[in-house]
């Protein structure tokens, strides 16, 4: 099943932001009335509070997650580097670049123009508390616009609740979890972690499938934070499908919840820079207003067939999933 551009419409328009706690309640309520309407009854839903409101659909201790934060950011575009001339690494460094050369100068300026080493030190310091203020003073602002980051994945997760709630198999095989507070350090999907752990959930055998900024862009990338089966296996199922996927490995540079477990991938679309680097068009930004539907859906049903390539039969050969969870 796929999502339909009016129940897209539906949360662009309803849900704009999840930055406060009411905000992120109501769109958690939408999500349940709409899986519902999927099949999903009460039992296979549940919200577990761990560093924010994760929404967690169907078993933990499935050999599958499939996931993606439903938090919104705050205006930090212009410190996350969306640049269509540097790319995302290029403009970061850009970034510590004039903040160190910034920090290296003004005590030089000063003392040159005042000769006052008490002012220099003052001044050294005043210039440095208001960098941080900015960079905070930007993350407690919020974005108004945030169809990529992350309505998108939203969306690719509701597509995919709809194509495994017909598939039995999938359905006993896949956990599907919303996260919260993606944007402020990953919490909610290391907070998860750390609940499954306690429910003696070996992440180990759990391979991660986590949907973020897919809305906007015209190369696929997967990016993991380290050499993982689940990464190169969907590579290569897509490029089966005729697909070129772009595969990175990096632990800083493309950061969301998929570094929060061992055998896991980001899938995203992205732009290539003037200067040749990747990057996630404009996210954190009031210009990110694009959100195309058409490319959720293709490739829902890439990852879908992956998935039921991988599970049809027997599943991920070593794992099984117990009949009720404890």
């Amino acid at each position: 099943m796929s999502v339909t551009p009016q129940k897209a419409n539906e949360i662009f328009e309803n849900h704009p932001m999840r930055f406060t706690r009411k905000e992120k309640a109501a769109l958690r309520s939408t999500l349940r009335a709409e899986l519902g309407r999927l099949g999903y009854d009460d039992s296979e839903i549940r919200e577990v509070k761990a560093s924010g409101v994760n929404l967690v659909i169907g078993d933990p201790h499935a050999p599958y997650f499939l996931t993606a934060h439903y938090d919104t950011p705050g205006r930090t575009g212009w410190m996350f580097g969306t640049s269509r001339w540097l790319g995302h690494t290029g403009a970061n460094f850009f970034l510590v670049a004039v903040m160190l050369l910034l920090l290296a100068l003004t005590p030089a300026v000063l003392d040159g123009l005042l000769q006052d080493n008490d002012v220099t030190f003052w001044g050294a310091e005043l210039v440095m508390f208001l960098m941080l203020a900015v960079m905070v003073v930007s993350m407690v602002i919020k974005n108004k616009n945030n169809r990529n980051d992350n309505t998108s994945g939203v969306l690719s997760l509701l597509s995919m609740a709809g194509k495994i709630a017909d598939d039995p198999e999938l359905r006993r095989q896949c956990c599907l979890v919303f996260f919260d507070n993606e944007e402020w350090g990953l919490l909610g999907s290391s907070g998860f972690a750390g609940y499954c752990k306690k429910q003696g959930i070996d992440l180990k055998r759990t391979q991660v499938l986590n949907f973020d900024c897919v809305g906007c862009g015209d190369i696929l990338m997967l990016a993991s934070t380290h050499p993982t089966s689940v990464c190169d296996a969907l590579a290569e199922s897509l490029r089966a499908e005729g697909e070129t996927p772009v595969v990175k490995r990096s632990r800083m540079i493309f950061l969301s919840d998929h570094a929060s477990f061992p055998d896991s991938v980001m899938i995203s679309y992205a732009r290539r820079a003037s200067v040749g680097l990747l990057y996630l068009p404009l996210i954190h930004t009031a210009r990110d207003t694009v959100c195309d539907v058409e490319q959720i859906n293709r490739l829902t049903g890439s990852v879908y067939a992956f998935l039921r390539n991988r599970c049809g039969g027997a599943g991920v050969p070593g794992t099984d999933v117990p009949e009720e969870s404890e």
